[in-house]
């Protein structure tokens, strides 16, 4: 039989155990969820078509430091983790943006060299067609950087807006001077694509519109500030703020059909092409030469880019002017050295046979 102090022991330890709280923790991490960040932004070569990003050339981004990571978490005792450290946001600061790049011939989207440098001068059709077959001067492809820092606002360049946006620097028919590539060659005419002739027969239509009708709609567009411009005898919108230059020839841009979402499209601007295709129809026609017109007409407020009398001259004809040069400047030299070889001529006395008359 038990003594009353054991029981009351017993009680107690019995009481104790069960009204004791439990003291595991279950703890669940709180993994964040993966974000999409919109607003693309063309940064130092890197560029991607967000809602509404930043249309930069800027300087190389500054990394910050690498990511610290927590401790080891011990499984024998619950350990908070620690914060990891955020990376600083990229600035677009006036500061840090080199237009040169952009200016330079650097497409966006395809890298250095794609395409023709900015000039600040109207380039002629002929001009072009030389550089485009190798025979002509070249010089008019690099980029002159003091010009650039002269005439171009850094605060409002081209690239310094969202893409597909209005600039501010686009009032007063200033579009077409600030378009970073070369343009000014491409004025359309019924000879400037092989195939309209028998085509144009077709669908009626003897011309397309031309230059100052195009000029007229940006302008007029940009002065409410509106990057978009309806395309004549058609039921096209041409988002001309999205017309980039590809290569030397070619352009990439955005439209709509009658109010549709966009559209992306592909001009070349030399054969008459649109994404790769004759088009098929009168109103086809005109958009390509809109987009055409808008990548490579000339300002109407821009000087002829000067060259000289050797840059009009045929490839071939200039080669034989330079090999003739070459050669006379040899032969004069050669009878130069001969001239100082030749012993010189012996000198008379002074005495002459006088001359009589018969």
């Amino acid at each position: 039989m038990f003594k009353p102090t054991t029981l009351a022991l017993s009680a107690a330890l019995l009481v104790g155990a069960v009204g004791a709280p439990l003291t595991a923790e279950a703890r669940r991490g709180g993994g964040g969820g993966g974000g999409f960040h919109g607003g693309g932004g063309f940064s130092g070569g890197s560029f991607s078509r967000g809602g509404g990003g930043g249309y930069h050339f800027s300087a190389p981004r500054v990394e910050s430091a690498p990511r610290v990571e927590s401790a080891p978490r011990m499984e024998s005792a619950p350990v908070e983790r620690a914060a990891p450290i955020e990376r600083a946001a990229p600035a677009y600061r006036a500061t840090d943006r080199d237009l040169s790049p952009g200016y330079g011939g650097s497409h966006p989207l395809y890298g250095a060299g794609s395409r023709t440098a900015w000039t600040g001068h109207n380039i002629s059709a002929d001009q072009f067609r030389r550089f485009n077959q190798g025979g002509g001067s070249r010089s008019w492809g690099n980029l002159d950087s003091a010009r650039l820092n002269g005439q171009v606002n850094r605060e409002a360049n081209f690239y310094n807006r969202n893409y597909g946006g209005w600039n501010t620097s686009w009032a007063d028919g200033g579009y077409w001077g600030s378009r970073p590539w070369g343009y000014g060659w491409y004025n359309w005419s019924p000879d400037t694509w092989g195939w309209w002739g028998g085509s144009s027969l077709g669908w009626g239509l003897a011309a397309l519109a031309g230059a100052d009708v195009i000029s007229s709609l940006v302008n007029a567009a940009s002065e409410q500030q509106s990057p978009v411009i309806e395309v004549p005898d058609s039921d096209y919108q041409l988002n001309y703020a999205t017309v980039d230059s590809v290569g030397t020839g070619g352009a990439d841009f955005s439209y709509a059909v009658a109010g549709s979402p966009p559209i992306k499209g592909a001009a070349n601007c030399q054969q008459g092409l649109l994404d790769g295709q004759v088009p098929s129809t009168a109103a086809q026609a005109q958009l390509l030469n809109a987009a055409c017109q808008v990548a490579y007409g000339p300002d109407p407020k821009g000087t002829p880019l000067p060259e000289s009398l050797a840059g009009r001259l045929p490839g071939w004809l200039r080669d034989l002017l330079l090999l003739a040069l070459g050669g006379g400047l040899a032969v004069a030299g050669w009878r130069l050295l001969e001239a100082r070889r030749r012993p010189p001529a012996a000198k008379g006395d002074g005495h002459h046979a006088r001359v009589t008359s018969s």
